[in-house]
């Protein structure tokens, strides 16, 4: 069986309702990158790349800061996956991550949503400008507006929607 068909068959459909682990992040971002390849796109490609990069940021955020409540301080050393892994250990949630994925021939789409209170995506400063540089908040937000064409997020800020036009 190919690590394609392999990542397909852990994460089957194009729905999924993952649990909140840290964990699950490589392997579903895999299984992304697998449905890219499967609709044709080059797996080499800066396409596939870039897009797993915006998927992966969705996919930490959603867990990290919307299901386990992580915040992150403008002096932590460590990184946003080692502070979420340490509270899902400390405080286990049964809160549920949600991903729809549609690939056709006119667009790459993907909406992410989660079960925590959401956030203000208005107030997330540009982390190339300004005191915002040396803070190591905004960058996923900011690959993920970089590699999309569109980003849109609902209202209390818990579900953020990704298209690419091919």
């Amino acid at each position: 069986m190919s690590l394609e068909a392999q990542n397909i068959e852990q994460f089957p459909g194009n729905s999924w309702v993952l649990p909140t682990d840290i964990d699950l992040v490589g392997p579903a971002s895999e299984s992304f990158v697998s449905r890219l390849v499967e609709a044709g796109i080059d797996k080499e490609s800066d396409l596939v790349y870039n897009l797993e990069v915006a998927f992966r940021e969705a996919i930490i955020n959603a867990i990290a800061h919307g299901n386990l409540g992580v915040v992150m301080p403008d002096d932590s050393p460590k990184p946003l996956m080692t502070m979420a892994k340490e509270e899902q250990t400390a405080n286990p949630s049964d809160k549920k991550v949600y991903v729809d994925i549609v690939i056709d021939s006119e667009i790459i789409s993907v909406t992410i949503r989660d079960e925590g209170k959401g956030f203000n995506w208005r107030d997330v400063a540009d982390p190339r400008e300004g005191e915002a540089v040396l803070k190591p908040r905004g960058r996923g937000i900011m690959f993920m507006n970089s590699f999309f064409d569109s980003v849109t997020y609902n209202e209390p800020g818990n579900e953020v929607k990704m298209v690419k036009k091919r």
